[in-house]
This record gives structure tokens, sequence and C-alpha cells, in this order.
């Protein structure tokens, strides 16, 4: 089991290096509202990765595949990251030594966008198969301490991610954070468009 566990803890903390949409979306809300911001949308990512992981797990990974990597699915993605590329494009940055008010309804829609942008990438599915069949394939029955580390291993690189990412917020002009925030907004809007394409080709 601890080599399951440890197995798993490198797996999840490789995807530190990953970008994508997730990494600008964490990246944005704690730039504007600093860790509170950050630990939301985390929060938001890893329940959506443990629904997948269940699903995965359910024994349906064929028919998970099919359906939740289908064109649909890409589809969606792509219209999500659109309308958050727009929305980043259009909005600009206040005082950059400040960060932006934060309520329950603020956490909570922030906690919902880093599940949705998570959770509507067909890539997330086909990645958390793979994982999933490797523990299933290496470890049998214990293949959940696997699965289990390498949840463990992403919430830790997204936590420090959103507890580090506000520094950086004082150490920028606000003409330097428009251009960052232009750079988040048209990433999201390339990776959009990526996932049109990928649904035009029906998916995976």
């Amino acid at each position: 089991m601890i080599l399951a566990l440890v197995e798993g803890l490198a797996i999840g903390l490789a995807t530190t290096v990953l970008v994508g949409p997730v990494f600008f979306t964490l990246l944005r809300a704690s730039l504007d509202h600093g860790q509170r911001g950050g630990f939301a949308v985390a929060l938001g990512i890893i329940a959506s990765d443990i629904m997948v992981v269940a699903i995965c797990s359910a024994g349906l990974s064929a028919s998970v595949q099919r359906t939740f990597s289908g064109p649909w699915m890409a589809l969606a993605a792509g219209v999500l990251l659109l309308v958050l590329g727009v929305s980043y494009l259009l909005k600009r940055p206040t005082n950059p030594y400040g960060r932006e008010p934060l309520g329950r309804r603020g956490m909570l829609g922030l906690f919902t966008s880093g599940f949705a942008v998570n959770f509507v990438n067909p890539f997330v599915f086909a990645i958390w198969i793979g994982v999933s069949m490797r523990a299933t394939s290496g470890y049998g029955h214990q293949g959940w301490g696997l699965l289990g580390g390498a949840l463990a291993g992403i919430l830790i690189s997204d936590l420090a991610k959103a507890h580090f990412a506000p520094r950086l917020r004082s150490l920028l002009t606000l003409s330097t954070l428009r251009k960052l925030y232009l750079l988040i907004g048209i990433a999201l809007l390339v990776f959009s468009i990526r996932m049109f394409l990928h649904a035009s080709n029906g998916g995976m």
C-alpha cells in the first residue's frame, strides 16, 4: 500500500508542470482574491477529480471514455473556456496591491468554476482512466492507495499554487498585471479553440 501511495503522490505532484485551462483559472482567482480565491478553485478542482475517479473506478472505463470523451463534452468545454477567456479579456485589473472582496457567494462561484473547467475537460477523463487502469493492473485491490496518493498530490500542488500566486501581485504594476490578464484570456481562448477542433473531429 505504501508503494502505491508513493507512486500516486508522485503522479499527482507531477501535474504541477502541466499548464492548461485549470492552471490559468487558478492563477486568475489567486491574483484577484488572494489565497482564499485560489483555495476555492483548488477545492473545486479536487472535487471534480474525486468524482471522475469514482466514475472511472466503477468498472465503467469503456463507457466513460465513449460518453465523457465524446464530441459533446469537448464542445461544452470549448464553450465554457470561450466564455471565461472573453470575460478575462474584457475585465481590467484594479489596484495591483489590493484584492477584490470575496464573500460566500464569490467563494461558491470560484469553487464552481474550478469544478466545471476541470470536469468538462475530456482530457481529464482520459488521464484518470489511464491512472485507474495503472492502479488496477499494478496493485489490484490496493489500487485505491495509488488513486488516493494521486489526488493528494494534485491537491497539494494546487494549494501551493494558490498560496504563492498572490505574492506575484505585489510585484506587478497595473500595466504588467493587465498584460498578464490578457495573456490568461488569450490562453483560455486558445484552449477553447482546441476543444472545438477536438469536438469537430468526433472526440477522442
